[in-house]
């Protein structure tokens, strides 16, 4: 009998849960807004810019470009970029995030989410999160050089036990 219990207040509130009210456009877009999406955006694609630009350098292997290709190239990348800024523009994404947002909280959620970016946490978080991030990476950088020798042994020691002189 305890397990039929269980297992109704399992399903009531399995219920309860499935049927909160998915939250409005006009919510999702102001949590879009206050939770500071498009500087985000605008920081990956400047991002994706440069990886690019990083690319194309690497494409080239060391090649010294005449006048001519150079500005062939700079063209390519300049179309390139202004595509990419367009098709992945937050107003061009916002559909997205909105049918993703709408499948995956309810009004209630995002309703304290738009309440906590307004707060000054919230605030605080957007506005250092990419701080963050920028001295988590430098910070990460530095274990990376020991780890990557750590593995270099690793792999040599691997390969003398290969070797057919063993």
């Amino acid at each position: 009998m305890k397990f039929f219990r269980t297992l109704a207040a399992v399903l009531v509130g399995s219920a309860m849960v499935c049927s909160a009210a998915p939250p409005s456009e006009q919510s999702i877009n102001e949590l879009l807004d206050v939770s500071g999406s498009q500087k985000a955006v605008t920081a990956m694609l400047q991002q994706m810019e440069a990886g690019m630009k990083l690319g194309m350098q690497q494409a080239l292997q060391g090649r010294t470009l005449t006048t001519e290709q150079q500005a062939a190239a700079d063209k390519i990348l300049s179309q390139m970029n202004t595509t990419m800024k367009e098709e992945l523009s937050l107003d061009r994404l916002r559909p997205v995030y909105v049918q993703a947002y709408r499948e995956l909280f309810s009004q209630e959620e995002v309703d304290g989410l738009v309440s906590f970016y307004k707060s000054a946490a919230g605030k605080a978080l957007i506005e250092k999160v990419p701080q963050v991030m920028q001295r988590a990476g430098a910070l990460t950088q530095e274990r990376i050089e020991p780890t990557l020798k750590k593995m270099g042994k690793t792999q040599q020691d691997f390969l003398k036990e290969l070797s057919p002189g063993r």
